[in-house]
């Protein structure tokens, strides 16, 4: 200081002293007004993620289910010894046993008596009679015993089998009398043969007359 100068002033009180800590004992932020760490109402952050792992994802909100749940599976309706079939199945396997008796059909057709010109009715042939005997035995064989045993050809290949309520295949002569009751399925307009649509348990009037049900099965 050379003399005859004025000397600067003093410094105000608290110049160059560290601000005060707050209550919890953390010094303020000198690079803004963020909101201190712990405040009121605001969780504080998550620690970072150790160096080599992924952060962990953040919970989810109270009252809302994560997204990660998979929804439910939808099943299908279930019967005494597996699913039950849907209709357009069963209807697959019942026009493929009905294609079977169409060379019956055929040669009774042929062997059926003739009408002539005057109105004279011929007579019987010899295929009328091969026709009836071949329609009858498939009747006999697929329907009835194969039927019986719980699959018939078009059933098999449609891969279903007709069991009852104890889910065992009926044997023939229960077949038989489940193919009296089709009567019912098809007086009523054959509404009866529709009923699987809409029915829970996916029966035809048949069916549930004979407690019988039609379930899905390996090919």
């Amino acid at each position: 200081m050379s003399y005859g100068s004025t000397p600067p002033p003093p410094p105000p009180p608290g110049a160059g002293a560290p601000p005060p800590a707050d209550d919890s004992g953390s010094q303020p932020s000198p690079w803004g007004s963020g909101q201190p760490a712990g405040a009121p109402g605001y969780p504080a952050a998550p620690p970072p993620a150790a160096p080599g792992y992924p952060a962990a994802p953040p919970p989810a909100a109270p009252g809302y289910p994560g997204a990660s749940m998979p929804p439910a599976p939808y099943s299908q309706p279930s019967g005494p010894g597996g699913e039950l079939a849907q209709w357009p199945t069963r209807a697959i396997g019942y026009l493929i046993d009905i294609a079977l008796y169409i060379p019956g059909y055929i040669l009774y057709i042929i062997g059926a008596p003739k009408v002539d010109a005057r109105g004279n009715v011929g007579s019987f042939g010899i295929a009328y009679f091969i026709g009836m005997l071949y329609i009858l035995g498939i009747a006999i064989w697929n329907r009835w015993i194969k039927g019986g045993q719980g699959q018939t050809v078009g059933r098999k290949i449609a891969g279903v089998k007709l069991v009852n309520a104890q889910g065992q295949p009926l044997g023939t002569a229960m077949a038989f009398v489940r193919d009296l009751a089709h009567i019912i399925d098809g007086v009523i307009c054959y509404i009866g043969y529709l009923f699987p649509l809409w029915d829970a348990k996916r029966q035809t009037i048949a069916d549930k007359i004979m407690n019988t049900y039609v379930v899905t099965v390996p090919k």
